[in-house]
């Protein structure tokens, strides 16, 4: 009991803090058909942003959640702080070195790259400016690539807090940026610029918080200790698999250029929503039980892993699920409310980005799944199953990108469908294979948890649908815009939490007593 509590702390320090995260990451977003537009700069920029975010991801994403974290922390769970340093050190040192080297290769190859992703760029000017652009970027990788492994080193030592709240820092200085620069003399260029000046303010910011933990940290190579040449052999392959999202995400993007001028931005606008409620419970509770679930594995503790992964899993799903509904319900008024300013982004544009969002969150339900269990396997040392699950589910999407590409009038937002469908496959092998391998993880009760869930978010998703339909407010003003979002959902939060505390869903009755807990504790006070 006291773990749960000890990981269910960690997950709202985590949450609460990319919540902040998540809404400067937006009010970046949000600037770019506002003030870039809905054009062929602003799709210059969306596609040279996805392309540096690939490398970051499969170099970053894949290494910290994989190998450091579960290595450092399972080091540590044994008292063996020092050896543990030599192993990740040994890590760190050579992510850096292929890093710069990945950098420089990417400036000197950008036309290239260029031409593969950006298949539906029809004019020169186009195609140069996302040349350009993808140059002024590569070396933020670096920088955000240096963030992540102080970030990681942060989360082993339980430290999630200061390691959760610097990419505030990179979403505000990015969106600065965009104010500055778009309609300046430098246009987007100068807006690139400062993206890659404020990822070097994000690292400082990371690298001040960790050093009190770089104690043993040395820049020397330990390539032939068996710790290793054992992490070495997890991460090769958890730097692919930890990117199959980031791939996915690209390879629905180069589809998007196929759809004309501004397919790519209405792409990102959808694709960037569903994110932040996956980035604030499914991405914070995969922080937050890397740890736990790799110190488990490492006390021999394998009921209390199995228990603390499905409490993880029911607990995202209990958030993201009514989120998705949502999305589906009130996708126009949440795209209009948060991205439309100004007349670059029009109604039209509204109206597509909102049809991409609402493909998009089925994706919110199974992406979640497979981000947690994804943590899973790694805290059990094998990333080779979630590398070949990946690497089939990225064949999958491209598949089903060119089924509805040529057979369907879906638009744009078929690539939405089509990358959802992916990851919902992922998701099920994955569940599958897991169970099977660890002789059972408690599905019984996920099948439960979700019988009284779903029902409660699809009344939900009817209460909002009539209140969206007769119900709304005049929506004249960006004022009342947002008034009349607001109003919906908290009304949708209200008839959710009811329905699934009338059902006496674990954790709702839990949600129910931290928050009457903590009025107490305020009304003593």
């Amino acid at each position: 009991m006291e773990k749960n509590k000890k990981l269910t702390s960690a997950a709202l320090i985590v949450m609460s803090s990319i919540v902040v995260s998540r809404i400067t990451g937006f009010l970046r977003e949000m600037l770019v058909p506002n003030l870039i537009g809905v054009n062929e700069e602003g799709d210059a920029y969306t596609i040279a942003f996805r392309i540096t975010g690939l490398m970051y991801d499969m170099l970053v994403g894949g290494a910290v959640s994989a190998a450091l974290i579960p290595i450092l922390s399972g080091y540590i769970a044994k008292d063996d702080e020092e050896t543990g340093w030599k192993v990740v050190g040994t890590f760190i040192n050579v992510v850096i070195v292929a890093m710069v080297i990945a950098c420089f290769l990417g400036i000197f190859f950008a036309p290239q790259l260029v031409s593969l992703i950006a298949v539906g760029f029809e004019t020169d000017a186009q195609k140069q400016l996302t040349i350009d652009l993808i140059r002024i970027l590569f070396p933020s990788v670096a920088f955000l690539m240096m963030a992540g492994l102080c970030n990681g080193v942060l989360n082993s030592y339980n430290r999630f807090a200061a390691a959760a709240y610097g990419p505030s820092l990179y979403n505000i200085g990015s969106a600065l940026s965009i104010i500055v620069f778009s309609s300046s003399k430098w246009g987007v260029r100068g807006v690139a610029f400062g993206v890659m000046a404020s990822s070097l303010i994000y690292f400082l910011f990371q690298l001040s918080f960790a050093v009190k933990n770089l104690k043993f940290y040395r820049f020397r190579f330990y390539l032939k200790h068996q710790g290793s040449r054992k992490l070495f052999k997890l991460a090769v392959p958890s730097l692919i698999s930890s990117a199959t999202v980031q791939i996915n995400a690209v390879i629905t993007g180069t589809f998007a250029t196929l759809f004309g001028v501004g397919g790519a931005t209405a792409l990102n606008i959808g694709d960037r929503t569903w994110q932040l409620p996956y980035g604030v419970f499914a991405q914070g509770m995969g922080i937050a039980m890397l740890p736990s679930l790799s110190s488990n594995i490492a006390r021999g503790e394998v009921d209390e892993y199995k228990s603390t992964l499905m409490k993880g899993i029911k607990t995202v799903l209990f958030f993201t699920i009514p989120s998705g509904v949502g999305f589906i319900v009130l996708r126009e008024p949440v795209i209009r409310t948060i991205f439309k300013f100004t007349n670059r982004f029009d109604e039209g544009a509204v109206s597509v980005a909102g049809n991409v969002l609402m493909f998009f969150s089925i994706a919110l339900l199974s992406q979640s799944i497979v981000t947690i269990i994804n943590r899973a396997f790694y805290a059990i040392n094998d990333t080779l199953t979630p590398l070949l699950i990946g690497g089939s589910t990225i064949i999958i999407n491209i598949l089903l990108s060119l089924v509805f590409y040529n057979f369907t009038g879906l638009g744009v937002a078929g690539m939405a469908l089509a990358y959802s469908l992916a990851s919902a496959l992922n998701a099920f092998l994955l569940l599958s294979i897991l169970s099977k391998k660890m002789k059972g993880i408690y599905l019984d009760r996920l099948l439960k948890f979700l019988l009284k869930v779903v029902p409660s978010a699809l009344i939900m998703g009817m209460v909002l649908f009539i209140a969206n339909t007769y119900f709304a407010l005049d929506t004249g003003t960006k004022v009342m815009q947002l008034f009349n979002l607001l109003y919906q959902i908290v009304l949708g939060a209200l008839i959710y939490f009811a329905a699934v505390l009338a059902l006496r869903v674990e954790e709702a009755l839990h949600f129910k007593d931290l928050v009457l807990s903590k009025l107490i504790k305020t009304v003593k006070k």
